[in-house]
């Protein structure tokens, strides 16, 4: 503002007097004087804060990893009487919210693009893109492995609070698998940010074009804590861990394995015929030493159990199916939602 104004210029706010008299002096011989405010400079916060919610009945921590942690919250208390039913359903096949909170203490955390939902304290954002060459190369690994192009890496002091999430949240600690560890598309969701995130590819070319997946996958290699959104809960999952040894799995069951496995795809039997007879044709090949994350129970997913239960060639003597299939598709539009 102007020396002596009296209103903001831009808002129209008054101000404080830049003329208003100080209080009378003691005696008639001292002058009366005004003070004139002066720019106030930029203020730096450093402070205190403190973030409050209550845990416990409804909401707990499920799982906890360095600076990390995963609160879940049991039932949807937020609902409304026309989507309550679907609320409490959801709540006891274990469908709920679930939010990552990291703490920072002097150091830096890379989510995924758009996952951020509040921010306290001292925390400074900046982009991982170095330059030109360096942002192309972000644009075709994320055409490859489904993630966003840009990771925004948040530094400094302060709680970073996630964006809810019906998935489920697993934390990894990526030098614990040998070479690093692999996950599927889609799966990165938050790193800590002495984790390098690289791209691995296929074994052969093969791979991807027997095995129905892309040629590469996200890798992550470091000392730190990775973020992971599944679709299958960790109870589900099945650790293998492999000694100079081979594992076979007849579809894309495997959600994570070392990056120091060799990932192919191959006939069960050499013998075209004899693969034709067993009734089984490619598998996906995992070689080496590490390990494998394995989701050995597969859903149907939303729109193929939507399917089944909705056509009329299900059950056509029944309407059963219909009215199961129009359920499915309304509690599929409430968790879009």
């Amino acid at each position: 503002m102007p020396d002596n104004s009296r209103f903001c210029t831009n808002c129209g706010t008054q101000l404080s007097s830049a003329s208003a008299p100080t209080q009378a002096p003691e005696s008639a011989s001292e002058p009366i004087s005004s003070t004139v405010e002066t720019a106030t400079p930029e203020l730096v916060y450093d402070g205190n804060f403190s973030v409050k919610q209550e845990e416990g009945g409804n909401r707990c921590c499920v799982s906890e990893l360095g600076a990390v942690k995963v609160y879940e919250y049991k039932k949807d208390l937020s609902t409304n009487p026309l989507s309550a039913m679907f609320a409490y359903y959801a709540s006891e096949m274990n469908i709920r919210k679930r939010q990552v909170w990291i703490e920072l203490n002097d150091d830096s955390y890379r989510l995924q693009a758009g996952a951020m939902q509040m921010m306290v304290g001292n925390i400074a954002v900046k982009s991982d893109v170095k330059d030109v060459g360096d942002f192309l190369g972000k644009m075709v690994k994320s055409v490859v492995t489904n993630e966003s192009a840009v990771k925004p890496l948040y530094s400094g002091n302060g709680t970073l609070i996630l964006e809810p999430t019906y998935k489920h949240i697993l934390l990894v600690n990526p030098s614990d698998w040998d070479g690093g560890v692999v996950v599927e598309d889609g799966m990165y969701l938050a790193s800590s940010g002495d984790i390098e995130i690289d791209m691995q590819s296929r074994a052969n070319f093969s791979s991807a074009l027997l095995g129905g997946e892309g040629l590469f996958n996200t890798k992550l290699v470091g000392n730190g804590v990775a973020v992971l959104e599944s679709s299958v809960p960790y109870d589900e999952l099945m650790e293998i861990t492999l000694e100079n040894s081979v594992a076979r799995i007849d579809g894309p069951y495997a959600v994570a394995w070392s990056g120091s496995l060799d990932f192919t795809v191959e006939r069960v039997n050499d013998s075209i015929i004899s693969s034709a007879a067993t009734g089984e044709g490619v598998v996906n090949v995992y070689r080496g030493t590490g390990k494998i994350l394995v989701a050995p129970i597969d859903d149907l997913g939303e729109e193929k159990a939507i399917e089944n239960t909705s056509s009329s060639n299900a059950n056509p003597d029944s309407q059963t199916a219909s009215k199961a299939g129009t359920a499915l598709k309304l509690i599929n539009s409430f968790l879009d939602d």
